[in-house]
């Protein structure tokens, strides 16, 4: 699944060349680019794009506003002011609000660095999120729901017989399958052979009770070639002995390859995680 980018700008030739630049970097898509606050907080609350690149000074509502009233609705979501008034807010505001400013004269390639920087600080709030998941032993459905909804990301837990006990729709969508086919499942099944011969080894380490994060081309049997970074925590029973783990993996894939390239195929479209469905119930740990 790509990660969405919301970007709020009046200026209709910023907002294109912001766009057309953001849609280069792999894995990332824009969902929406609107010209004014409202129109911004409309399309975050119903897209939960996972980054929102948001102009000082626009109608209606200022990008401060947009952040103020979007930070308890998404809490998850990472803020980039892009202005040309950087001088206007107060670093502490900046702080407050949890976002990152970026002023219009450092050009656009400040502003993608901030938007891969924002991304791999969430990927890290993630992977943390998942450890203490798995220390916690909040691994029911219940907590693993509540993950779905903070993060909007394809998750996963697994068993040590190599099955699926529960994914969430990100993750049903990302291998095109729906959850009721994967859930109960073995995964050589459900990914393909090429797919779980390249995967086993991280299988085979995540299950000695060890973390796990790689990047990898992965060549799914429904999903065709996805380039993809993902990350496993053990889980355990009772005793203490693996007994499987969770997981996440995001959809690193170029939007645009060369010709000829097997993973040429185009990114999958995005999901949003707002309400889980009924996805497996995983066992309640003692």
């Amino acid at each position: 699944m790509a990660r969405r980018v919301l970007i709020a700008d009046d200026n209709e030739i910023i907002r294109k060349l912001v766009q057309s630049h953001i849609e280069e970097l792999a894995g990332v898509e824009v969902c929406a680019a609107v010209g004014n606050g409202t129109e911004a907080v409309e399309a975050a609350i119903a897209l939960r794009p996972h980054v929102l690149i948001l102009d000082l000074a626009m109608p209606q509502l200022g990008g401060i506003q947009v952040a103020g009233a979007l930070k308890k609705k998404l809490p998850r979501a990472k803020i980039i002011l892009f202005t040309i008034l950087s001088d206007a807010i107060s670093p502490q505001m900046v702080t407050a609000l949890g976002a990152k400013l970026v002023s219009k004269t450092d050009g656009l390639r400040a502003l993608r660095r901030a938007v891969q920087e924002v991304l791999e600080t969430r990927a890290g709030e993630l992977a943390e999120a998942l450890a203490r998941a798995v220390r916690e032993r909040a691994i029911d459905r219940t907590h693993l729901d509540l993950l779905t909804r903070q993060f909007s990301s394809p998750l996963t837990r697994c068993g040590r017989d190599l099955k699926y006990l529960w994914v969430n729709d990100c993750y049903a969508k990302f291998l095109k399958r729906p959850v009721e086919k994967i859930v109960g499942r073995s995964i050589l099944d459900v990914v393909g052979k090429n797919a779980f011969d390249l995967l086993q080894q991280h299988f085979d380490q995540v299950l000695r009770g060890e973390n796990v994060s790689y990047e990898a081309e992965v060549d799914y049997e429904s999903a065709g070639y996805r380039r993809i970074t993902a990350a496993y925590k053990p889980t355990s029973d009772s005793s203490g002995s693996p007994d499987g783990w969770l997981a996440y993996v995001e959809d690193m894939t170029a939007r645009t390859r060369q010709p000829g390239d097997p993973s040429s195929s185009p990114s999958l479209p995005s999901s949003n995680c707002v309400e889980p469905q009924s996805q497996g119930t995983p066992p309640e740990l003692s």
